[in-house]
């Protein structure tokens, strides 16, 4: 999609935007005029570079001017897991990444991008903005940082990864080297796998030189793009590791708390239109990529054994609380979490889960 239709499109949603656009035109505003930085840990090339883009001429539109963000992604300001770094020094105003990059500045704050077994990304988009997520979010991860956050963008449900040899049993995982950051990483360590954390952009070029054995990344749609199949071609599903991933877009505190109300309802209202944005292209294009991956690349597509699934989610229900206790913001996010799935099991399992399981009852033919 072109950027300029994403743009296009990004504005239609949310009865939010047209008031916030209306607004605007009041005489009693202030007319004064900011201007942002925002950078990147990911790249520009692809969706979520076209997502940021997209994300700030949205807010310059809406806002009339009144609050511009120039845009600088992987590599053209800072390096990518240095983009949070970038804001709270105050070289930027906003960061856009994924909240596991930032594990070393806090505890909690891997849990908010997605946990092991955890919410899919109905429920996760729930949680977010009807469970009380974001303000639990702040307040556990963010603002002690001296940042604001906002959701803005979700994978759905990733793959499992990519590995260069087959992966059947739990010795398969002894000694391996794998790209996989956030906490599905901390539990492949107790099976002795040594993890690695690189930024999207330097995934390719590790397999290539034989620096890792394997990787995780997204999905098809980004997967296809970042040509990991030309170096490995065991694709493993599903990626228990993460069922729905958050992408986060954080603010200097400071900077947010000085703009006026109905900036931030712009600010707000952009960002959650580019979570439904980015989420909602993955979907449409994950499963063309997957036949493209299997039927021009022959790519091995297979799922994760049943023994590997079953050991991998009973060391996760030990080594994520034993994370959680690392600090008390930690334990309160994940036992707001742990609370929050445990209503969303049952309802899912009753609508979604049934669902997809009898929907192949009916066989729909073109006519």
């Amino acid at each position: 999609m072109k950027r300029r239709n994403f743009i296009k499109n990004t504005a239609l949603i949310g009865a939010t935007t047209a008031a916030a656009t209306t607004a605007l035109s009041s005489p009693a505003l202030a007319q004064s005029k900011k201007k942002w930085i925002a950078v990147s840990a990911f790249g520009k090339a692809g969706l979520l570079g076209q997502a940021l883009d997209g994300f700030a001429n949205s807010v310059g539109e809406m806002s009339a001017g009144r609050l511009t963000i120039d845009t600088y992604h992987a590599g053209e300001l800072v390096a990518p897991f240095e983009a949070i770094d970038a804001v709270q020094s105050g070289t930027a105003q906003m960061g856009y990444g994924a909240p596991y990059y930032w594990t070393g500045k806090s505890d909690s704050i891997s849990f908010v991008a997605c946990m092991p077994f955890g919410l899919n990304v109905q429920e996760q988009n729930a949680w977010c903005y009807y469970g009380g997520g974001i303000d639990l979010a702040d307040k556990t991860a963010y603002n002690p940082l001296g940042l604001k956050f906002l959701p803005m963008g979700n994978t759905g449900n990733q793959m499992g990864g990519w590995y260069r040899k087959e992966v059947n049993t739990v010795a398969d995982l002894q000694g391996l080297k794998f790209r996989m950051p956030g906490l599905g990483g901390e539990i492949l360590k107790t099976f002795g796998t040594n993890v690695i954390n690189l930024p999207g952009s330097e995934v390719l070029a590790a397999l290539t030189s034989g620096a890792i054995d394997g990787t995780e990344w997204i999905g098809p749609a980004a997967d296809l793009g970042s040509g990991l199949y030309k170096v490995c071609k065991n694709y493993y599903y599903p990626g228990w590791h993460e069922p729905a991933t958050i992408l986060d877009s954080f603010y200097d505190l400071k900077e947010w708390e000085a703009l006026d109300d109905d900036l931030q309802m712009i600010v707000k209202q952009a960002a959650a239109n580019t979570n439904l944005m980015v989420l909602s292209r993955f979907q449409a294009a994950n499963n063309t990529a997957l036949q493209t991956l299997i039927n021009e690349h022959d790519v091995n597509l297979a799922p994760y054994s049943d023994e590997l699934i079953k050991a991998i989610g009973e060391r996760a229900t030990t080594v994520i609380p034993e994370l959680a206790q690392k600090s008390a913001d930690a334990t309160e996010l994940y036992n707001n979490l742990v609370t929050f799935r445990k209503t969303m099991v049952q309802w899912s399992g009753y609508s979604e889960g049934n669902f997809m399981n009898k929907r192949i009852a009916a066989s729909f033919q073109t006519i």
